[in-house]
C-alpha cells in the first residue's frame, strides 16, 4: 500500500522501535539483487510507534543516526520509505455499488472510515485499492462497480510528514511511502498464486480462501482473502523484544559494519526455495517463553474470530492455506503449532477447516550479490524495505 509513488529508487530506509535499517538493491534486467544492508541501532524512546500521534519523540537523535547511517551515499538521494503497519489504519469496505471517478470514490472511502471506525481522515493521508470478487467477475455480465471490496489505509498527516521531514534533512527523497506488512504480501503474492496454482491444478476452482500472516518487531498483520480479494484483516500491536543475553550491536560496530558491508561476491547459497512447510524451530529461540505464548495467544484468537465470522463451507475438503513470513530472527517460532490450531478451531464449534501452514522464504527473493550480508547481518530485517523497492 504506497502514498503517492514517483519513482523507483534503489535505496529503502524501514524502521523499528530499535534501530533504523537502509536496504540498497541492484536491478538487472531479469531480478533485482540485495546490494548493501546497514543498521544503526535507536536509544530508548527516541521512536514511539504509533497511528494516533507523531512517533518521533527525540528528533534530534533520530536525524543524527538517520545522517551517519547514509554518509556513504552521495545525496540527495531518492529513497523507499517502509513503515510499520501500526503507524497506519487499514480496513476492508464492502460496497454494494462503487463510483468510477476517483474523487468520487475517495470521498465514498473517507466517509467509510469515518463512520465504521470514527477516524477524523481530513488531517489524514488516504490510499486503498478496489478488488472484485470472483464471483462477480465470473458472471454473465460483470459489471465492476457493482459488489467490489476496497482495502484502504490511512495515514496522519502529522505522523508520515514527520518521517518525511527528518528525510529531507537528511538529504533524502522519499518517492513512496508504504506499508511493511502490505508491501510484504504484494511482493510475496505472486509466490502465493503459483503454489495455489500448482495445488489446484486439478481443480476447477480456485481454493476458496486464502491467509496471510506477517510477524515483525510491532506485532503482526493477518490478511485473508475469499473469492480472490481481501475479506478481512487485523494489525496487532505487540513489542516482540528478545531476551536480555541477545545484545543489540553497538553503533561504533553497526557503523563499521555499515561501512564495510557493500561487495560484489558470489550469491549466497541455498536461494532456490521460495517457500517451505513450516517446522519446530529448534535452534537457540531470543523470545522469552511469555512473550512467545502472547503472540501465539493472539494469532489463535485472531483465527479463531475470523472463522467464527466468515465460516469456511463444510463440504469444502480441501486444506486452507496459511501463508506466513517474518523479519525476525526465529520470527517462525512465533508461530502456533498446527495442532494448536486445530484444537482452538475445534473448540469454537462449528465446520473445522483444516489448516496448512506454509513459511515464505526471503531467499530466491534477495539474490544476495555478496555472501558477507548473510553472514553479518540478521538479514530478514532487510525485507521490509526490500519489499518497498520491489512494489512501490
Amino acid at each position: 500500500m504506497h502514498f503517492f509513488p514517483i519513482s523507483s529508487p534503489t535505496v529503502a530506509l524501514s524502521l523499528t522501535e530499535e534501530a533504523l535499517c537502509l536496504v540498497e538493491v541492484k536491478r538487472h534486467w531479469r531480478k533485482t539483487s540485495l546490494r548493501h544492508i546497514a543498521r544503526l541501532p535507536l536509544s530508548p524512546g527516541v521512536l514511539k510507534l504509533s497511528s494516533a500521534k507523531p512517533n518521533i519523540a527525540n528528533p534530534d537523535e533520530f536525524l543524527t543516526r538517520l545522517k551517519a547511517l547514509v554518509k556513504p551515499y552521495r545525496r540527495p538521494l531518492s529513497i523507499a520509505l517502509s513503515l510499520p503497519d501500526m503507524c497506519a489504519r487499514t480496513s476492508i469496505f464492502d460496497f454494494a455499488s462503487f463510483p468510477t471517478k476517483k474523487p468520487e470514490q475517495t470521498a465514498l472511502v473517507n466517509w467509510r472510515f469515518q463512520q465504521d471506525l470514527k477516524l477524523d481522515t481530513s488531517q489524514s493521508r488516504l490510499a486503498f485499492g478496489i478488488y472484485v470478487p470472483t464471483s462477480v467477475t465470473d458472471s454473465p455480465s460483470p459489471d465492476n462497480t457493482e459488489h467490489v471490496r476496497v482495502l484502504g489505509t490511512t495515514i496522519r498527516h502529522e505522523i508520515v510528514e514527520q518521517y518525511e521531514n527528518l528525510c529531507l534533512k537528511a538529504d533524502l527523497i522519499p518517492t513512496s511511502v508504504g506499508m511493511s506488512g502490505l508491501d510484504i504480501f504484494d511482493l510475496y503474492r505472486p509466490n502465493i498464486q503459483d503454489m495455489l496454482a500448482a495445488e489446484n491444478s486439478s481443480h476447477a476452482s480456485a481454493p476458496t480462501a486464502v491467509m496471510f500472516l506477517f510477524i515483525s518487531h510491532w506485532g503482526f498483520t493477518f490478511l485473508a482473502c475469499q473469492e480472490g480479494s481481501p475479506r478481512f484483516i487485523r494489525t496487532k500491536a505487540l513489542a516482540l523484544k528478545t531476551e536480555s543475553n541477545h545484545p543489540t550491536p553497538s553503533l561504533a560496530s553497526e557503523l563499521e559494519r555499515a561501512n564495510g558491508a557493500t561487495g560484489h561476491g558470489a550469491p549466497s547459497s541455498g536461494e532456490s526455495a521460495s517457500y517451505a512447510p513450516l517446522e519446530a524451530d529448534t535452534g537457540n529461540i531470543p523470545y522469552p517463553s511469555y512473550t512467545v505464548m502472547k503472540v501465539e495467544k493472539e494469532i489463535l484468537a485472531t483465527l479463531q474470530y475470523y472463522f467464527e465470522m466468515f465460516p469456511i463451507p463444510a463440504t469444502m475438503s480441501s486444506p486452507v492455506n496459511l501463508f506466513m513470513a517474518t523479519d525476525l530472527p526465529h520470527g517462525q517460532s512465533l508461530m502456533p503449532p498446527l495442532d494448536h490450531i486445530q484444537r482452538t478451531l475445534k473448540a469454537s464449534g462449528g465446520h473445522e477447516p483444516q489448516i496448512r501452514v506454509t513459511a515464505l522464504s526471503h531467499a530466491s527473493h534477495f539474490h544476495l550479490l555478496s555472501t558477507r550480508l548473510a553472514m553479518n547481518y540478521q538479514e530478514e530485517a532487510a525485507l521490509p524495505g526490500y519489499a518497498s523497492l520491489m512494489v512501490a
